[in-house]
């Protein structure tokens, strides 16, 4: 059926962008972006979002320091990501961005005209997070493709 998550409008799913934090559910949703790539001969782009918000900085030095530990761990959480695409057979674009999450995961779809957007109703989640709301929704909400949330 044309417009579900599994065939979008035009039958064809060209491109998959999944959002992967390393959490319990962001696998699920990769490991479903990945199986759905494989089977449609798909290009599928994982992307990260960092928020770059310090838990606790007192200084400039801090912060500083702190966006690096979390771009060290984007990056091992995003060669674990890779593994799991190469253990199916997939090629996989890895990008890491910085911003809001749902904004940042809309853009990076609409930058590559993606196909299908595919993300785990939850991540991690940082202090400020239950202030937000939650970017599983925002995102469906802004994307202009199919959104697929995965449990």
């Amino acid at each position: 059926m044309p417009g579900t998550a599994t065939e979008p409008t035009g039958g064809v799913i060209r491109r998959i962008v999944v959002a992967y934090d390393h959490s319990p559910q962001a696998r699920r949703a990769l490991e479903r972006a990945t199986a759905l790539a494989r089977n449609h001969g798909t290009q599928l782009i994982t992307v990260m979002v960092v928020a770059h918000l310090p838990h606790h900085a007192a200084t400039m030095g801090e912060v500083e320091e702190e966006i690096v530990a979390e771009e060290r761990a984007s990056r091992s959480w995003l060669a674990a990501a890779r593994a799991i695409a190469d253990e199916c057979g997939v090629q996989v674009t890895v990008e890491i961005l910085a911003g809001p999450a749902a904004r940042e995961l809309v853009r990076a779809a609409e930058k590559v005209h993606a196909d299908l957007i595919v993300l785990g109703r939850r991540g991690h989640r940082g202090p400020w997070a239950p202030h937000l709301r939650s970017t599983a929704r925002q995102v469906s909400r802004r994307a202009s493709c199919p959104v697929l949330i995965v449990r």
